[in-house]
């Protein structure tokens, strides 16, 4: 992997980068800028992020870079010469000129990379521990905290035992020591990497059936490139035993046609017209002068033909020279993309020619002459193999990403500081209501496996939680919309609870979402807006999902929709929704259409990276409790769930269970759970209280103090 642009030299070894290097990078700052820094750490701007995804990715070069110079500084240490240094699409590559002298040399060349990635990751990690304790920007902790994860990744991936990993040249070092042989001992490394860029693939193929996205197609990439990058480190090894003592003098033409520099070009048209070359060395008294190829004739002959060859040729410190008591196999380094000849010059004197066609016809003389027989070598055990599989099988694992999810305890906060109200008295609030989450990650299947045998985890099939065929980035994004829109409806059932008047009105549901699969995906499309459900009007959100997660699955609605200035009838059959949203529906996702929602007062919210409805309840009893002159919390801390409706109505919202240990762990006295999901809250420690609607949940708030 030659570079395209050298960058700089470090003890005389070049560092450069190849053109595939500027899509990795771009793809790096791109995914940094716009996918994890803002998910991670919202409410900066947009060029924070990207000049946070900027430091970040060249700080993550920075590292490759001194990860491959380890490499390369060891490289020199233990004898073997360094044609430099490259950074490309999968990261970066010391060139070594030929391999280590001994098993040795092999693994303190292999380990050197990884112990300065190690280094790395203690100097960031320790950085960003600083970082955090001294409370500096959050900027600068994100790009600390990346670096170090980024190169722990880097440093695990870079360990496992495959050819051409690290791991698998540490692994070829042990082999070859128990072995006696180097290329025994590559073959077999060399099987390890064929196995797991097979793994990779299987995996990104995988990951492409189970979920669209780019990253089952780089996976499977990366695998396709660790698959063909073992077979050629074997076949290399097996080139190398079998041209073992193979001389270039051996092989080359020692007597190859050659022409003056004085000859006039007019003339060498016949020489190659005799001879069939596309090129001829220019020797004059036993020294090399140059390389004349036909190529170089074009636009010469007739217009120039009193021109010599001396005048056109390629100089000879341009031309590939190799010495005649080389190794044969080394000279194949040097014969590269641009030619597959070298010229042989001994002691300043042109002694032949060697090409690409005469190793390999030496190659297989040698491969005749041996009959590809080796020395007896001692094979790798069954345990080394059970060893290897295993690390090659938890490697696999680590990265699949089955289409499963993980539901996890997530935050426990006060919301009271989250409410800002005006324009009315409000009263201190003395304690906590705790809006309680959950967190949903997909999890690798490593992950998923350890998940599975913890009871305060669940291990859900991705179709449970998020629709099938909806995107799950727009699926949350939209939990999001519906958490802020939650939030104002909450505020509304306070006002009513405590004798102000509130309003929340619309002019229909909109349909912005569609689940493959239902009733709905039949009948119903996105901008379809539902005024009528059999003869009720639906006016909002809100009694569109108060009429059909009232009556059991199964039920058919005649739903009356806006669809281009006319209204259509439909039949609609409502099912089970998705396990973490609770209940049943006609398989929608929708928003109020013209959503109003009238207050007697101001009312603003702090940011929370948070979806969905759950936290209604929270959010009502906080207002309420600001909104009146009473102490209901009375220095209490307490947690709840539940979506809230104007009317004060509480619905169930699913993932209690986590929720209430998300509760628990926060220090909760009470948690206030819909009627219908009590039995499913219980943790040991924690009180639960089953409410059906705002006014219950005060009250019972009051009776519990």
């Amino acid at each position: 992997m030659e570079s395209s642009v050298t960058l700089l030299r470090v003890r005389g070894i070049p560092v450069g980068v190849h053109w595939s290097w500027l899509f990795i990078f771009a793809l790096v700052v791109w995914s940094l800028a716009t996918a994890l820094f803002p998910a991670t750490y919202p409410g900066l701007d947009g060029s924070s992020y990207l000049a946070m995804g900027l430091v970040s990715a060249g700080l993550f070069f920075a590292s490759v870079i001194v990860h491959e110079i380890g490499h390369a500084f060891r490289a020199l240490k233990e004898g073997v010469p360094i044609d430099g240094i490259t950074l490309w699409l999968f990261g970066g590559v010391a060139r070594l000129r030929g391999n280590p002298p001994s098993p040795g040399a092999e693994f303190r060349v292999a380990i050197a990379g990884p112990m300065i990635t190690l280094a790395l990751v203690c100097l960031f990690g320790a950085a960003a521990l600083v970082a955090d304790l001294a409370d500096i920007s959050e900027s600068s902790r994100a790009v600390l905290d990346y670096v170090t994860r980024i190169n722990a990744i880097v440093l695990a991936f870079n360990l496992v035992p495959a050819l051409p990993l690290d791991g698998g040249r540490v692994l070829r070092a042990w082999l070859w020591r128990r072995q006696g042989s180097f290329v025994a001992a590559t073959r077999s490394a060399g099987r390890t990497g064929q196995v797991f860029g097979a793994i990779l693939i299987a995996i990104g193929l995988l990951g492409l059936i189970s979920g669209p996205g780019v990253g089952g197609v780089w996976l499977a990439f990366i695998g396709w490139f660790l698959l063909q990058a073992a077979q050629s480190e074997t076949m290399a090894a097996q080139m190398r035993q079998a041209l073992r003592g193979v001389r270039v003098r051996d092989a080359m033409n020692p007597v190859p046609v050659v022409v003056s520099p004085e000859l006039p070009v007019s003339e060498l048209l016949d020489v190659a017209d005799r001879w069939r070359h596309s090129s001829f060395p220019v020797v004059k008294d036993g020294r090399l002068e140059g390389v004349m190829s036909l190529r170089a004739l074009n636009g010469i002959v007739g217009s120039e033909g009193e021109r010599r060859v001396g005048d056109v040729m390629v100089d000879a410190d341009e031309v590939t020279v190799v010495n005649p008591d080389q190794e044969l196999f080394e000279s194949l380094s040097q014969l590269g993309p641009q030619t597959d000849r070298a010229m042989v010059v001994e002691d300043g004197r042109f002694v032949g020619i060697v090409s690409r066609a005469d190793v390999i016809r030496a190659l297989q003389l040698e491969q005749t002459r041996r009959g590809q027989e080796e020395a007896p070598v001692r094979r790798p055990g069954l345990l080394v193999w059970l060893v290897v599989g295993l690390m090659l099988v938890g490697a696999s694992a680590a990265l699949y990403h089955p289409p499963y999810v993980v539901v996890a305890p997530g935050e426990a906060v006060d919301v009271v500081d989250d409410v800002n109200i005006s324009g009315v008295p409000v009263d201190k609030v003395d304690g906590q209501y705790l809006l309680t989450s959950v967190s949903i990650r997909r999890p690798s299947a490593l992950r998923a496996l350890i998940a599975a045998l913890r009871t305060d985890r669940q291990v859900l099939p991705l179709g449970s939680v998020v629709p099938r065929g909806v995107d799950a980035e727009d699926y949350f994004r939209r939990q999001r919309d519906v958490f802020r829109q939650s939030r104002l409806v909450a505020a509304a059932a306070a006002a009513e609870s405590v004798g102000m008047d509130a309003s929340v009105s619309g002019t229909g549901a909109r349909v912005v979402d569609v689940l493959p699969g239902s009733s709905a995906a039949e009948k119903l499309r996105e901008g379809d807006v539902i005024v009528r459900v059999d003869t009720r009007p639906v006016d909002d959100a809100r009694s569109l999902q108060e009429i059909t997660g009232s009556r059991p699955a199964g039920v058919d609605f005649r739903v009356t929709v806006e669809r281009g200035g006319e209204q259509v009838e439909e039949v609609v059959e409502s099912r089970p929704l998705p396990r973490l949203a609770g209940g049943v529906g006609l398989g929608l996702v929708v928003e109020t259409r013209d959503l109003d929602v009238e207050l007697p007062f101001e009312v603003s919210f702090g940011d929370r990276d948070i979806g969905g409805p759950s936290a209604g309840l929270a959010y009502a009893l906080a207002i309420a409790d600001k909104l009146t002159t009473g102490d209901e919390a009375r220095g209490r801390a307490v947690a709840a769930t539940g979506t809230i409706d104007i009317d004060g109505e509480v619905g169930p919202v699913g993932g209690v269970k986590q929720k209430a240990l998300a509760a628990e762990e926060a220090g909760a006295s009470l948690f206030l759970v819909p009627f219908d999901e009590v039995e499913e809250a219980q943790v040991p420690g924690l009180q639960v209280g089953g409410v059906s609607n705002l006014d219950r949940a005060l009250r019972l708030l009051e009776a519990r103090a």
